[in-house]
């Protein structure tokens, strides 16, 4: 069945049209919830954060555009995969590892995006394969064995540029008087 019509259809209710999206995309999202929440989390972590995306999938199935289903799916997979390490306290993404020791409250959190907009225009405006590594790393959760294969590095030289990056945008948002 044509995505228009599943959705369609899955508005309406119908289980048999879940099902098949499930059927369709289960092993695409398997792999970025894997990738994100690879151990110290069981494999049941990540079959729990796979239904929640489905869940929020019946739920919202209104929200999601025609055409736009799997990077709808995959969105929602990276952000509950992530909500789920958060709630563990088991990650620092990016801009987290980047931006520690902030206070709870509005003023803080908008200090927080800010930091957080700087770090990922730093990540930008990073030369290669510097910025390869780290969206690869950061915002594609691969292994630093895998990005140095992808771009025939070793997986130490990986390890050290991001490092060395990540003691750069500290830096940038330091001097920014960005950095908690």
């Amino acid at each position: 069945m044509e995505e228009r019509q599943l959705l369609r259809s899955l508005r309406k209710g119908d289980p048999a049209a879940l099902s098949q999206i499930m059927d369709a995309y289960s092993a695409y999202l398997y792999a970025i919830i894997q990738n994100i929440i690879r151990p110290p989390l069981q494999p049941e972590d990540i079959e729990e954060v796979l239904s929640d995306v489905f869940l929020r999938l019946w739920e919202k199935a209104a929200d999601v555009e025609p055409g736009h289903l799997r990077p709808w799916l995959g969105t929602v997979a990276r952000n509950r995969a992530k909500d789920k390490l958060r709630a563990l306290h088991l990650t620092l993404p990016l801009e987290e590892d980047c931006i520690e020791g902030f206070a709870d409250g509005p003023e803080a959190d908008a200090i927080r995006r800010e930091a957080q907009k700087a770090a990922r225009e730093a990540v930008e405006a990073m030369g290669e394969p510097d910025r390869s590594i780290f969206v690869r790393y950061y915002y594609f959760y691969q292994k630093t064995e895998e990005i140095a294969a992808a771009l025939g590095l070793q997986p130490g030289a990986v390890r050290v540029r991001l490092t060395r990056g990540r003691e750069k945008l500290k830096a940038v948002l330091t001097e920014r008087g960005l950095a908690g």
